[in-house]
């Protein structure tokens, strides 16, 4: 009879065990189940507040606009450049509107010289490099300003190739010359902007030559840098459907050689002038139009056939221009004054390719030779088709040249032609396709005779493999 509640009560005591155990675990699952709540919240918070980071950077990109647009809704415009300046000061007021250019040519020459007379001379194989760079700086739409440095070859301490910035490879691995190539300004005031004149630029200082455009190499080496002051005027002539015309005026006064003595003759000055027209007619033969440039130039060369002003140091410039009369200080022509009349033409007949063929004649009308043959005249004809300007573009050139002793003067004219010089005659060819927009492979032939009297002449070949 005692056993059933003993039973009972382990049974009580059981179920209230269990129980009290139900309450402990479940205290504990809850504690937990909070604590996970707790860090879950926060996880929350941290990767909204990532996203809103995130959020805010692509709005940034998305809405930060240069110029005078605000550049967001966290920032603008004057907050950007205080900024800006913060970081680099006023440089960006310099940088802006700053152009960099250079370039650099690989070159191989090889010469061959035959001649019936005893001075023949040796050929010659050489290897040689011209390094180019500078910049310009327009500081107003009505002033620019720039400069470049080129290489080049010393004698006493200066460059003695007015018509080359190659420089050789040789003197055993020693370091090159670097010179002043161009140190220019130029004004180009839009107030002269009346009617057909379309502008007018005054320029001084070493400049590129403003005179290239109407002359041919049988005057001016591309490689020329006058010293001085230009001046030119460009007008619009005629602007119908079918004919478009554009005329300029250019005048040039430079400075070729001074001098600190007092006596006559001792200065020499280069004044040039020249006037052109570029005409562009459309016809129904040619897909686009046809153009034609003509150019007239007149150069007088001041004092430069006298005391010694043709020479740099003791080197003489003479080249070609003939000094048998008089002393070693003169030359025989006693003045330059060029005119010089050119041409060219420029039609597309197919595929887009096009073919410019020109013709360029001058004449020094002051010569005062007078113990020989006056020797004044110079003409060149030739031409060009297709053009190397971009990848896969390809162009091909003939001339041929004949300049007399004293045409022109032979200081300045193509120093690749007959090794530069007048008196010369022969012809040239050229060839030249772009590997890619940049680099340029290019290739020259010449084949030139002199013209010198009582000489049985001489013959050159200068085959460029590499960019010239």
């Amino acid at each position: 009879m005692k056993f059933k509640p003993t039973i009972l009560t382990l049974c009580f005591f059981a179920v209230n065990s269990i129980a009290w155990a139900d309450d402990s675990i479940v205290a504990k699952l809850q504690n937990i189940v909070d604590e996970m709540q707790k860090q879950m919240a926060q996880m929350q918070r941290t990767i909204d507040q990532q996203n809103a980071k995130i959020l805010n950077l692509e709005n940034r990109e998305h809405q930060v606009v240069m110029g005078s647009q605000a550049v967001g809704s966290e920032m603008t415009q004057d907050q950007f450049n205080q900024l800006l300046k913060s970081k680099i000061g006023d440089s960006d007021k310099w940088l802006k509107d700053l152009k960099f250019s250079g370039d650099l040519r690989l070159r191989y020459e090889a010469f061959d010289f035959t001649s019936s007379d005893l001075s023949e001379t040796d050929s010659r194989n050489r290897f040689r490099y011209r390094l180019r760079f500078g910049f310009e700086k327009k500081f107003t739409d009505e002033v620019i300003a720039g400069f470049s440095l080129a290489s080049g070859e010393a004698s006493g301490g200066q460059n003695v190739e007015p018509t080359s910035t190659n420089a050789t490879f040789d003197n055993n691995f020693n370091f090159k010359d670097i010179f002043i190539d161009q140190a220019y300004a130029a004004y180009s005031p839009k107030l002269l902007q009346i009617g057909p004149i379309e502008k007018v630029t005054i320029g001084g200082g070493k400049v590129a030559n403003p005179f290239e455009k109407g002359s041919s190499e049988m005057i001016w080496d591309r490689d020329v840098r006058p010293e001085g002051a230009y001046e030119k005027i460009d007008v619009q002539v005629v602007d119908s459907g079918h004919l478009k015309v554009k005329g300029y005026g250019l005048a040039g006064q430079f400075i070729l050689d001074e001098d600190a003595s007092a006596s006559n003759h001792a200065d020499s000055e280069l004044y040039a002038w020249q006037a052109g027209l570029d005409t562009q007619l459309t016809t129904p033969f040619f897909e686009k139009p046809v153009g034609w440039f003509s150019a007239f130039s007149y150069y007088n060369y001041s004092d430069y056939a006298e005391n010694s002003n043709f020479l740099i140091g003791t080197t003489s410039l003479a080249r070609g221009n003939s000094n048998f009369e008089g002393a070693a200080t003169e030359l025989d022509a006693d003045e330059f004054d060029v005119i010089e009349f050119y041409n060219e033409v420029t039609f597309f007949p197919a595929f887009d390719i096009p073919i410019k063929p020109f013709v360029d004649i001058a004449h020094n009308v002051a010569s005062n030779v007078t113990t020989q043959d006056d020797e004044t005249w110079a003409w060149a004809f030739g031409g060009k088709m297709g053009e190397a300007k971009k990848k896969g573009g390809w162009e091909v050139g003939y001339a041929y040249k004949r300049i007399e002793a004293n045409s022109v003067v032979g200081a300045f004219n193509d120093a690749d032609f007959g090794s530069g010089n007048s008196n010369k005659r022969g012809s040239q060819f050229r060839l030249a396709y772009a590997l890619t927009d940049n680099i340029q492979l290019n290739g020259a032939a010449f084949f030139v005779n002199s013209l010198a009297t009582g000489t049985g002449g001489k013959f050159w070949t200068i085959p460029q493999t590499l960019p010239y």
